[in-house]
């Protein structure tokens, strides 16, 4: 859609909600705002994806022992059940695992659950 074509449709919705008479709205327009408005919400969200797994990475730097085996755990629990995600966490807790600052029983851990993975 050309820019004209935006501002023309905002224009008349502006309008359609400030109750002016003179400058209705078709149903051809409506349908116009409806469909590109569902376009563009389908555009922000391809932009905006990323996997749900992403969020559980900053646990991985915690010192708490809970919070850290609790993020492993479920990193392992994604990779097991999607195939899509499997080589990348696996790839991140092996980085994980090699960090010298890295607690031994974290380490261990992580060894552990990597063969739950393979």
């Amino acid at each position: 859609m050309s820019d004209t074509e935006n501002t023309s449709m905002l224009q008349k919705i502006k309008d359609f909600f400030t109750g002016r008479k003179s400058g209705d709205i078709t149903p051809a327009d409506a349908e116009k705002i409806q469909k590109a408005f569902y376009a563009l919400s389908k555009v922000e969200n391809k932009k905006n994806f990323s996997p749900t797994y992403r969020t559980l990475l900053s646990g991985l730097d915690s010192k708490e022992k809970q919070l850290f085996e609790a993020s492993v755990f479920y990193l392992v629990k994604i990779a097991a059940n999607k195939q899509k995600y499997r080589e990348e966490i696996t790839e991140i807790l092996k980085n994980k695992m090699e960090e010298s600052k890295l607690n031994p029983d974290f380490r261990e851990y992580i060894q552990q659950q990597i063969q739950n993975i393979l």
